[in-house]
């Protein structure tokens, strides 16, 4: 595999789905690299002050969004987002689509390798500490659960982060473990994230990091490994496609 279409946050956005299935048809990509978000993003992890499930709503969404990955007929890793679903409900949805879909491959903790290419990725936050209410990893748990990385004998590396690294790709909100993971493993790309208005690419070492901005928004990108270098990586624009 060396054509894929990475993406993030349809955040509970049903016309996103549409734009999904447009793009994948339009550009026939080997694989889908989706870095999180699927519900709405107002669900905040400071809101999390006991435990809780989806709402109906969500649910079903999420749900939806698992079909469309896979009626895609082509290979999906997918993480959960930051802080949008509670990792107890998505394990449940993700293992029901798996089932349904041998095509979606939830790639949280868990090494994936097809086609030449591993494939291991982190949900949730990501913190120094553990935060009351939240769903986050600790640094040595990040590292411990990202670990497959390190053995696979795969030719390519790709590592999938809920967050962006500060600087161009994530700003003052960007999460600086995002860099040390990035560092520690060394992959050939990290898929991030992040907000629309830093999507883009930027080198970390020999990584290339990409936040493909947020399908929601419209946006998505597309790597082709074929390509030398920065060549192969573009930034598309998925509402311009036809339908």
């Amino acid at each position: 595999m060396h054509r894929f279409l990475l993406c993030a946050g349809v955040d509970g956005n049903p016309q996103a789905l549409g734009w999904l299935r447009q793009v994948v048809d339009a550009r026939r990509p080997d694989g889908v690299l989706f870095a999180g978000g699927i519900v709405n993003p107002d669900r905040h992890c400071a809101a999390k002050l006991t435990p809780w499930s989806l709402a109906a709503k969500d649910s079903t969404f999420a749900e939806q969004f698992f079909t469309a990955l896979g009626r895609l007929g082509v290979f999906c890793a997918v993480i959960p987002g930051p802080a949008g679903e509670p990792m107890d409900e998505f394990f449940r949805l993700a293992i029901e689509a798996e089932l349904a879909f041998p095509n979606v491959r939830f790639a949280h903790a868990t090494l994936i390798e097809e086609g030449g290419v591993a494939v291991c990725g982190l949900g949730g936050g990501i913190s120094e500490d553990t935060l009351s209410g939240c769903e986050c990893s600790t640094r040595p748990a990040a590292k411990y659960f990202l670990r497959p990385l390190w053995r696979t004998e795969q030719p390519r590396k790709v590592l999938l982060l809920s967050s962006p690294p500060p600087g161009p790709l994530g700003g003052s909100k960007g999460n600086a473990l995002v860099g040390d993971l990035i560092d520690s493993f060394h992959p050939d790309l990290c898929v991030v994230d992040g907000a629309s208005e830093r999507r883009g690419s930027q080198r970390i070492a020999n990584t290339l990091v990409v936040n493909p901005g947020r399908l929601a928004d419209g946006w998505a990108a597309w790597l082709d490994w074929g390509q030398p270098g920065e060549k192969g990586l573009e930034l598309v624009n998925v509402k311009g496609l036809p339908e």
